[in-house]
């Protein structure tokens, strides 16, 4: 791993333990790079509850907690333009982190998807991308996106 992505990696799992706050992640595009970034840095387990990748939209229904609109959400994400294919990442990240954050119990949920490979690109979509997307439960117990 990069120094600079271990450091940043690093200052979440500090940030985390000194809040004492928990963190669940869902990947799709990265694969498990974010996964595994959080999980080599020492200690992590202390604050890293887990996660998935769902890698292959198709197949991962199971991965995404068998909920069946959150799959179909990620599966029928084929928008015929860029716009409408990133709007669709971005609302589906957003989905994912709040039903990932309940079902782990954790203070945030990560989620990413977006597009990297060469077997399906919208028109105008020339380079690929990553939509974010960070759950929190407030102070209320509600989810919330904190960031998208």
């Amino acid at each position: 791993m990069s120094s600079i992505r271990k450091h940043a990696f690093r200052a979440v799992v500090d940030a985390l333990k000194a809040r004492g706050k928990t963190v669940a992640v869902v990947e799709s595009t990265c694969g498990g790079l974010i996964q595994s970034s959080i999980q080599a840095v020492e200690g992590s387990s202390s604050v890293y509850y887990g996660g998935s990748v769902a890698y292959n939209t198709k197949r991962c229904k199971p991965i995404l907690l068998n909920d069946e609109k959150l799959h179909a959400s990620l599966t029928g994400a084929n928008a015929a333009d860029a716009a409408s294919y990133k709007a669709s990442k971005l609302d589906w990240t957003a989905k994912t982190a709040s039903a990932y954050l309940d079902a782990m119990g954790t203070d945030y949920a990560v989620a990413e998807g977006g597009a990297a490979g060469p077997t399906f690109r919208p028109e105008g979509l020339e380079t690929g991308f990553a939509a974010v997307a960070v759950a929190a439960r407030g102070a209320d117990g509600a989810v919330e996106i904190v960031r998208s």
